[in-house]
């Protein structure tokens, strides 16, 4: 093993944002695959949970304390924005998008723009940095603990009854109610965890750059989306555990590339969000056509099958 490659590539900002992202589409991952919900409150929540943090850091609150309280906030816009749907019986697309709109007004307000951490303020990555005296290994061991932490509460959670319920409302709402679940009870948990996921990644994301604008969240959700296609092109017929390694493995991978286009030296930068554009809807449409090829093979061995023969005989 080429270790100089290996130190080269830590030393990037890859494994970093890599799972920081993929933090953001397990959030996206469980509005967009199991509430069947693409939501739009994505890219001003997660800026308004990393501005919340920095802000309260400065203020004089402990950074573990500023995560928690960005997390908590970000449940309750989760539930705003469920509510406006199951209440108020609004579209869950225009629940996300007046959530998104109405988040924009507090991320200036709080940043005046853009917030930066204070000189000599602490995060929970120069804290525990005095363990390893280095950065770089303290961003990644942190961030690797928390995404471990979580993705295996979420795996846990989405094995429980309540989480099979959950599940069971967005595949096939009608059939849940049939049986008896909640289904707007489920709706609203399903959001909740989602919000707080994407903004416990804002407040990491925030701690970790020390810095936030109020802007800095355009395109949350196609990053999120990204990543989750991405995931389903590398790993296929995934079970719920490896649809969650996927969007780590999927987060790696997409920032990696990202981080090649920006290297090289002809690139303009100004076509940054193009180039996402364009790379996401080339993910989407290689996923696609993956699809149409396995259901074709699927066909293809049902019908040389032979209980798919003998039935055809006894149909004769």
């Amino acid at each position: 093993m080429n270790w100089s490659s290996v130190f080269q590539f830590l030393g990037t900002d890859v494994p970093t944002q890599g799972l920081i992202w993929a933090i953001v589409a397990l959030g996206v991952f469980i509005s967009f695959r199991i509430l069947n919900v693409a939501d739009m409150s994505v890219d001003t929540l997660f800026p308004f949970a990393g501005i919340v943090s920095l802000t309260l850091i400065n203020l004089g609150v402990p950074a573990l304390a500023s995560l928690l309280i960005s997390v908590i906030l970000g449940m309750a816009i989760g539930f705003i924005n469920a509510a406006l749907h199951v209440y108020l019986k609004i579209n869950p697309l225009l629940a996300g998008i007046i959530v998104m709109i109405a988040l924009y007004t507090p991320n200036v307000v709080i940043s005046k723009g853009n917030v930066t951490l204070s000189e000599g303020k602490n995060t929970i990555f120069t804290s525990f940095n005095n363990i390893w005296n280095n950065m770089i290994a303290t961003k990644i061991v942190l961030l690797v603990l928390f995404v471990l932490a979580f993705f295996i509460l979420i795996y846990w959670f989405f094995g429980t009854e309540l989480g099979l319920s959950l599940r069971a409302s967005g595949k096939n709402e009608a059939m849940s109610k049939a049986n008896g679940i909640n289904t707007n009870s489920s709706y609203i948990l399903g959001l909740v965890i989602s919000s707080a996921l994407i903004a416990l990644a804002g407040a990491l994301y925030g701690q970790m750059t020390k810095h936030f604008t109020a802007d800095a969240g355009k395109g949350s959700i196609t990053i999120g989306l990204a990543i989750i296609f991405l995931g389903d092109v590398i790993f296929s017929n995934k079970s719920f555990k490896m649809s969650l390694v996927s969007l780590v493995v999927g987060g790696l991978i997409y920032w990696l590339i990202i981080d090649i286009i920006i290297e090289i030296p002809s690139f303009n930068t100004n076509y940054l969000n193009l180039t996402k554009a364009l790379f996401m809807t080339l993910v989407i449409a290689i996923y696609e056509l993956k699809k149409v090829l396995l259901k074709k093979k699927n066909l293809k061995k049902l019908a040389l099958s032979p209980k798919a023969v003998t039935q055809g005989d006894e149909a004769l």
